[in-house]
């Protein structure tokens, strides 16, 4: 199979190296701001998790997922891995797929690698399966994973009010979705496989 790589204009979705192995567990680093936002409830991961997860994703698979369960992200300047985007079942019986995304390096949020990385994840996953819809679920103290979701046209289709108390905070958990014939349309594509 071949390998899977993307590109837009500022970033590269590509397949995991074993090169990649060093950056990503400096990326990984239970200090790393970004723990903040991505689901910090959950707690952050220990050293020994975190060494774990980029050893995962930066050993070669045999036979790889099509599509892919997860991308590299990368400045396409300099090939620097910067992020992730990723997909889960979130129920495989009725075909029910939900998205992820983390831009580990903060020096590149807010300049829009983050909106570009899940346009073309997004575009994929569509493209690679007969999927009707995607979607994330993130928290309202995740204002920029929700900017991202509004910029690309995602439909706010869950709030649970005051779910998540967190940081002496109170905060809603949100579920951002598109069904395929919108993203066509907003996208001038035919995505069907």
């Amino acid at each position: 199979m071949d390998d899977v790589v993307l590109e837009g204009e500022k970033v590269r979705l590509r397949d995991w190296r074993p090169s990649d192995l060093q950056p990503l567990r400096d990326l990984l680093d239970p200090t790393r701001p970004w723990h903040e936002t991505n689901g910090p409830y959950f707690g952050a991961p220990t050293a020994a998790a975190a060494d774990s997860t980029a050893r995962e994703l930066t050993t070669p698979k045999a036979e790889p997922f099509d599509p892919r369960l997860s991308l590299a992200v990368c400045d396409l300047k300099d090939g620097r891995l910067i992020g992730r985007v990723s997909w889960y079942w979130e129920s495989r019986q009725t075909d029910w797929r939900r998205m992820g995304l983390v831009i580990y390096d903060e020096r590149y949020w807010g300049g829009g690698y983050g909106t570009e990385a899940f346009r073309l994840w997004t575009t994929y996953l569509f493209a690679r399966t007969d999927t009707l819809r995607l979607d994330f679920a993130t928290f309202s103290g995740n204002p920029g994973m929700i900017a991202v979701g509004q910029r690309l046209g995602f439909v706010e289709e869950g709030r649970f009010r005051r779910a998540r108390r967190w940081s002496g905070g109170v905060h809603d958990a949100v579920v951002y979705g598109v069904l395929r014939e919108e993203w066509d349309r907003m996208n001038h594509l035919s995505t069907k496989p």
